[in-house]
């Protein structure tokens, strides 16, 4: 546990950190999409009802309407339609770990953006695919993806388009041996976000800063973000990062051998995410701890970690309105 992070667990840090993949935020759960005048819901109304079943997490019902959403728009032949029903199954398809699927959506919707005039759109589509391509070792495409993202978000005034944008291409960049320039887009990010006043987006550009220096081996640079951004996350209140810092913090504990520090560190990260209902941040702490137990000589203490979390990760499937599925 107290190794390097893979390249996936940087470029994709933890899904409530990015504005991507996430439900939409268009849409708040409470609206009811009306009826249009024929008695037939069109292709937008049908986009809505699904994207309030996003922001429940309802997957299921979520493609369902996306999926009728987007026959809607090839019955109509609307291309913007078409691409923007498009990318919300591929957000879709990518939290469910379906990445192969989400990049042949994708690689459908960003030519028909290309021809649109919504901008904003095509760099949220092309953010998309920089994240899926890199998941998919498409590493020239994912950088190509990013950089043009950066570009779109650029010209548009989205600055927070474009810090995410900046953070995903900064270790990627990072990953490629590229490090100054990638350490550079980092360091860019956290600055930008600070001058906002922006403490989510600041925080995970100064995660995605210590998983780089952990990257180039610079284990005492990546404490000093992680311990930067614990500050910053106690402030502010941002329970999630706090969770999330605590665990990176105990890992680098773990390989340095500072065994207890390791584990008071992985207990509080235990209880933070067992407040935000976070299962997968969740077992990787008891995961860890297992590991720091065992090191200590603490038999009991490994077997009731390992038994928790071996718990929750058997629990880590896709509820959808009480019927069950096997995740990816």
């Amino acid at each position: 546990m107290g190794g390097r992070p893979s390249l996936i667990a940087c470029c994709l840090i933890l899904p409530w950190f990015m504005g991507d993949p996430s439900p939409t935020r268009a849409v708040a759960s409470g609206q009811v999409a009306p009826i249009a005048s024929n008695g037939t819901l069109s292709g937008h109304e049908l986009l809505r009802i699904g994207e309030i079943h996003d922001l429940q997490q309802h997957f299921r019902e979520t493609l369902t309407y996306y999926q009728l959403a987007l026959s809607r728009f090839r019955e109509k032949q609307q291309s913007h339609g078409i691409a923007t029903a498009l990318l919300k199954i591929a957000r879709v398809y990518e939290r469910q770990g379906k990445i192969q699927e989400a990049y042949r959506v994708l690689q459908e919707a960003l030519p028909l953006f290309a021809r649109s005039t919504d901008r904003s759109a095509q760099a949220e589509a092309l953010l998309a695919m920089g994240r899926v391509a890199a998941r998919l070792g498409q590493r020239d495409e994912s950088r190509d993806s990013f950089s043009q993202a950066v570009g779109l978000f650029t010209r548009g005034k989205d600055a927070r388009g474009w810090n995410e944008a900046m953070v995903q291409l900064g270790l990627l960049q990072v990953s490629d041996e590229k490090s100054a320039a990638g350490l550079s887009s980092l360091q860019q990010a956290i600055e930008e976000a600070g001058t906002r006043r922006d403490a989510e987006q600041q925080l995970t550009a100064l995660v995605a800063l210590g998983d780089a220096h952990r990257l180039l081996d610079r284990t005492l640079d990546a404490r000093a973000d992680y311990l930067r951004g614990l500050r910053l996350a106690e402030a502010d209140h941002q329970l999630p990062f706090e969770a999330t810092l605590r665990l990176r913090l105990a890992q680098l504990d773990d390989a340095d051998g500072a065994l207890n520090d390791g584990v008071t560190l992985a207990k509080r990260a235990v209880l933070l995410s067992q407040t935000l209902h976070d299962a997968a941040t969740e077992a990787q702490a008891w995961s860890l701890l297992a590991d720091l137990y065992r090191k200590l000589g603490q038999p009991t203490e490994t077997e009731v970690a390992e038994m928790r979390a071996l718990a929750l990760y058997r629990k880590r499937e896709i509820f959808v309105h009480g019927a069950r599925q096997e995740g990816s």
